[in-house]
């Protein structure tokens, strides 16, 4: 489907992603307008994961991968229904293993880079909460500000990291070595 960075894309890939929930699934009635979304977030994965890799970030905690393949476990019912599964899309329990642990390294990448919630100032949270008014009504009364101070600072840190990644992702898109083949 796509090569990227001379990594290959291929539909058992997508397949994979979907089925560990390793990608956000999306709603469309057009298949082929859904396999391009899929397609389009493994390239911006693995262009993530080309930086990543530039900046030495380190490969995180044993701990840390075997509790996401745990919850893999889990979700799909078990080690031996995962074993089946990740043979299903040719993947073996390494390539799982480290598919996480790449997941897991552009997150804390993601982080260092955008910062945290914590760098936003008291005026960009009350002028959030003042234009979003609607969003923050309990049991049908509006609430204060000092109310919900912290989940207008989530809200509004969770809005504005989305906007960062994906204009940073677009610049990878935009300088990385894409080929995208027609399925």
């Amino acid at each position: 489907l796509a090569v990227v960075s001379g990594q290959i894309v291929l539909r058992s890939d997508v397949r994979a992603f979907l089925e560990l929930d390793l990608v956000d699934k999306v709603e469309s009635s057009d298949p082929t307008q859904a396999d391009q979304y899929y397609v389009t977030k493994l390239i911006e994965r693995q262009l993530a994961l080309d930086e990543v890799n530039r900046y030495r970030i380190p490969i995180p905690a044993s701990e840390e991968v075997q509790e996401a393949i745990g919850a893999i476990q889990a979700r799909l019912g078990g080690e031996l229904a995962l074993s089946k599964f990740l043979l299903s899309v040719g993947l073996g329990l390494s390539d799982l293993r480290q598919i996480l642990q790449d997941n897991i390294r552009i997150e804390l990448y993601v982080s260092e880079r955008f910062g945290d919630a914590n760098q936003l100032s008291e005026s960009d949270l009350i002028s959030y909460f003042s234009e979003n008014r609607d969003f923050f009504i309990v049991s049908d009364r509006t609430v204060e500000f000092d109310e919900v101070r912290e989940v207008v600072r989530s809200r509004l840190w969770s809005e504005r990291r989305e906007l960062l990644v994906k204009e940073w992702l677009a610049g990878l898109t935009r300088r990385g070595e894409v080929v995208r083949f027609e399925p």
